[in-house]
């Protein structure tokens, strides 16, 4: 298996490593010998720019807590090292030698990877990094094109059944989606035999999303009729009366309550069983954490120093705002862009990124949304690779 292979690596360049910084422990190997022993002893929202308008101040974000029990750290032969011990295992690696492509299409479900970049959380780490504009992250992370990810769990789950390889390692932060009605509309939630409308295609972000919403509030997906829509064309469908309620990405729906057009009706980021949950997970490829482990633990820890950042005050989530305005990420405005900042909780620790994936895969195993063969528990272990940041701290 993948993480026996990766846990016999790492050991065995451990061992290597820890003679190099430690003489005490072990004896020096000169070059051309061998060391047969250590050898023996050896796994949307985020979609890009979205027109950002004005609004009122949102609710107060921040860090975000957890009653789940603490996630189960996989077998991580990272876990004990020491800075020194694991920037020695990193320079053993490819990834030291060469520029590590992380994905970002702009969006503020993101952030967290443009605030890594920006304000030098990469680097400290020792990580040289370009920020890789790609138009789908999966087929990019696929053909090679890019090393790391962020995406929404409606999304990647789907993804990873379809052969995407890639490890989740980080929650990112919670909400980004909601559904909405007129505000004249005599439903006040979901209702047997509504017409349905959500951004893209069936079977993708908001459809699986409104999928879970529904079934949340005791429906099943025949009690309604459904109609998928482009994002441009999608706010004048409810007016029009096309659809009684649409299912969006936050970042675009607040703007439309905030103004009088709209009148939401569920919240993945402010209803009581959503909003606690990740909704975007920061994703690496495979192949990438195989060969990498120590780059991958470095990519993780800088982006959760980045999310911790955020959390910490209102402050820097309004230098995060105007950087990225500047820097021509997200449409709009600095006040929207804040305040969605606000809305959202970030510096999810792994137990809440933990339960937000395998509530998610057990859902979506009942919904059909996981094909009929897949075994959710070999599937939770499939896509999450847990790593301990318990002492990590935003610099």
């Amino acid at each position: 298996m993948r993480k026996n292979g990766l846990y016999k690596k790492v050991l065995s360049t451990i061992v290597a490593v820890t003679c190099a910084v430690s003489l005490s422990a072990c004896g020096v190997v000169t070059s051309g010998e061998s060391n047969e022993s250590a050898a023996t002893e050896e796994e949307d929202c985020c979609a890009g720019k979205e027109e950002a308008g004005g609004g009122a101040a949102a609710s107060e974000g921040g860090a975000a807590s957890a009653d789940a029990a603490p996630a189960a750290v996989v077998d991580n032969p990272l876990a004990n090292l020491s800075e020194e011990e694991l920037d020695a295992l990193y320079q053993e690696e490819d990834a030291s030698k060469r520029t590590l492509h992380i994905a970002y299409s702009g969006g503020l479900c993101q952030v967290a990877i443009p605030v890594a970049y920006h304000y030098g959380f990469f680097e400290k780490e020792g990580l040289d990094t370009e920020l890789t504009n790609v138009d789908d992250a999966r087929d990019a992370l696929a053909a090679g094109k890019i090393d790391t990810a962020a995406g929404m769990i409606a999304q990647w789950l789907t993804s990873v059944q379809n052969g995407v390889d890639i490890k989740f390692t980080l929650g990112l932060h919670t909400g980004c989606a909601a559904a909405v009605v007129l505000p004249d509309s005599d439903f006040q939630g979901f209702e047997k035999g509504m017409k349905i409308g959500f951004v893209g295609a069936f079977g993708g972000v908001y459809h699986n999303i409104a999928n879970r919403f529904v079934a949340h509030d005791g429906f099943t997906e025949d009690d309604f009729t459904w109609l998928g829509f482009d994002q441009s064309a999608i706010l004048l469908a409810l007016q029009d009366k096309e659809v009684d309620a649409i299912v969006v990405s936050e970042q675009l729906s607040k703007a439309w309550v905030d103004n009088g057009e709209v009148r939401q009706i569920r919240s993945l980021t402010t209803d009581d069983d959503f909003k606690d949950e990740a909704c975007c997970v920061l994703g690496i490829a495979g192949s990438f954490l195989d060969e990498n482990p120590a780059a991958s633990y470095k990519i993780t820890k800088a982006v959760y120093k980045a999310s911790l950042w955020l959390s910490e005050s209102e402050e820097n989530r309004k230098e995060a705002a105007k950087m990225l305005i500047e820097n021509g990420y997200v449409s709009g405005t600095e006040e929207y862009s804040l305040e969605l900042l606000n809305y959202y909780k970030f510096g999810l620790p792994p137990e809440v990124t933990e339960k937000s994936l395998y509530d998610s895969v057990d859902e979506y195993s009942k919904l059909g949304i996981l094909s009929a063969d897949t075994n959710p528990e070999e599937f939770k272990k499939k896509i999450y690779y847990a790593y301990d940041l318990s002492g990590v701290k935003a610099d």
